[in-house]
């Protein structure tokens, strides 16, 4: 009999997930995989607080790719809970009536998409929209120049666009540019546009300039249903699938069927040494949480974590070059406040309660950059009649308000959505926060000269990164599973190579 190979995974988030369950497949794989928190699924975690469920950041479940897709519908089948129709899913018109299987507290729930920019008190579409709304929210002035700045943007483009302020800038005009994008991104990323590389608009906006969205609009008017197919623009999609209670209820789905394939997960697990001979991984050290440590000898090894914290673990140690850039990677790190209500502010639209998954804070005078409706996401979100919201924080692990305790924070939650209009303090009722460190790869600083990391870590045979984080690349939950597709079929033989993982996305 040949000896099973010993695979170690380093995180157990969507990638690290994706990858165990495609593994175990094969059963000449022994896999381990390692997580550093005591619960898996990464940022794409649910958080339980007394029956209310967090969304760390927010996940629609929506790809380009059908793999992706139907992957997902391995776990959980798909229900519909608003309107009984058809919709565009695989390029197919499908009856959601002909489909239900199982109750929709256990299922993928078909959700509306709305999110809107708030800003001095006034909803804009979001994403934006010439519309009427627009016209009447800004004033005929500022329209006229939002028009004049886009013929400008369009006729004399700059060349070439290298930071964020220039890819805005191109897509949007001046006018569009400052009233919607400057403040809103310092807020974010800690850092004016003019600091931040373009690519992390190219990889994230896409698309979307003011010629989408002008077709957007109109096709808005024209078509009854969106799709959350392939064909979609990930920043248009109007309809995507939501876990009834969250995006961990799928995670725990996949690590219980990885469990029951012979996959061991091991949390409270993190790596200290990550043994290199002759460019190839031959064992991973882990502490748990009583700091004992503990070595696996591995045949290959999938990693997730942070770069700066993969190469600080690699033995022997890299060379000073390779340490002082990936030490130097900047991350964005975040946390959410959890706010449970009777009630918010806002007065009913067309007589019911606002539909918005998200609302984009754009004011100027405070921290909190986006508010989350868990009701909205799906009513499993929220065990009672109440409001369940998530005022959501940008900020590095030194700033102050990243210290603050966790009452004092929700006093500031309280105060800074009170002062826009959001909500009145006296129908505060409890709260939750959760930090998430290094939740958003950075494209500053040392991010120019990334591609000496990535040349080095194509040198080591027997490692694959992959993932958000395992990256540096600003990836969704869709496309860090992508890398794992990439990374496992290049570990079993079926092609490529591990260039081609970084090139997703």
């Amino acid at each position: 009999m040949n000896k099973k190979k010993d695979v170690i995974i380093i995180g157990a988030g969507p990638a690290g997930l994706t990858a165990a369950y495609e593994l175990s497949k094969n059963p000449e794989n022994n896999i381990f995989v390692l997580e550093a928190s005591d619960q898996i699924g990464g940022i794409s975690k649910t958080v339980n607080y007394k029956g209310n469920l967090i969304d760390i950041g927010g996940h629609r479940f929506f790809s380009k790719s059908e793999k992706v897709l139907n992957w997902w519908l391995e776990f959980l089948d798909i229900i519909d809970t608003s309107i009984h129709n058809e919709i565009t899913y695989h390029n197919q018109s499908v009856n959601l009536d002909s489909i239900i299987q199982k109750k929709s507290e256990d299922a993928m729930l078909v959700r509306s998409r709305k999110s809107r920019i708030y800003f001095n008190k006034r909803f804009f579409d979001y994403p934006l929209q010439l519309n009427l709304g627009l016209i009447k929210n800004l004033g005929k002035k500022r329209t006229l120049r939002i028009t004049r700045d886009l013929v400008k943007a369009k006729l004399k483009p700059i060349k070439p666009e290298n930071t964020l302020e220039e890819f805005y800038l191109n897509r949007f005009g001046k006018e569009l540019y400052l009233t919607f994008f400057k403040d809103y991104t310092k807020k974010v990323w800690g850092k004016e546009c003019s600091n931040i590389s373009s690519d992390w608009g190219k990889q994230r906006i896409k698309s979307l300039n003011i010629s989408a969205i002008i077709w957007h609009s109109i096709k808005k008017v024209i078509l009854i249903n969106g799709t959350f197919g392939k064909k979609s623009n990930r920043s248009l999609v109007e309809k995507f699938l939501y876990p009834s209670k969250g995006p961990g209820m799928l995670w725990d789905k996949v690590a219980e069927k990885s469990t029951d394939n012979g996959v061991t997960i091991i949390r409270n697990a993190f790596v200290t040494k990550i043994e290199l001979i002759e460019n190839e991984v031959k064992s991973i050290d882990y502490e748990n949480s009583e700091g004992q440590s503990t070595n696996l000898k591995c045949s290959s090894a999938f990693s997730t974590m942070p770069l700066k914290n993969l190469f600080n673990s690699i033995h022997p140690a890299e060379d000073s070059a390779i340490l002082e850039t990936s030490r130097a990677l900047e991350y964005r790190d975040f946390f959410i406040v959890g706010l449970l209500l009777t009630e918010l502010k806002f007065e009913p639209e067309n007589g019911e309660f606002i539909k918005d998954n998200w609302l984009y804070i754009q004011d100027k005078g405070v921290s909190v950059g986006r508010l989350q409706i868990f009701n909205n996401w799906s009513p499993y979100m929220v065990d009672s009649d109440n409001v369940w919201i998530g005022a959501e924080y940008f900020c590095n692990e030194t700033d102050d308000i990243w210290k603050m305790k966790d009452e004092d924070l929700t006093k500031l939650a309280l105060s800074e959505l009170e002062q826009i209009g959001i909500l009145d303090s006296s129908k505060f009722l409890d709260s939750k926060v959760v930090r998430c460190p290094k939740a958003y790869p950075s494209y500053t600083g040392a991010y120019s000269n990334i591609d000496t990391l990535q040349s080095r870590l194509c040198e080591i045979v027997n490692l694959y990164p992959m993932g958000r984080n395992g990256l540096h690349k600003y990836n969704n939950q869709d496309h860090s599973m992508l890398t794992a597709f990439k990374a496992v079929e290049i570990h079993e033989g079926n092609g490529g190579t591990i260039e081609d993982i970084w090139n997703i996305n």
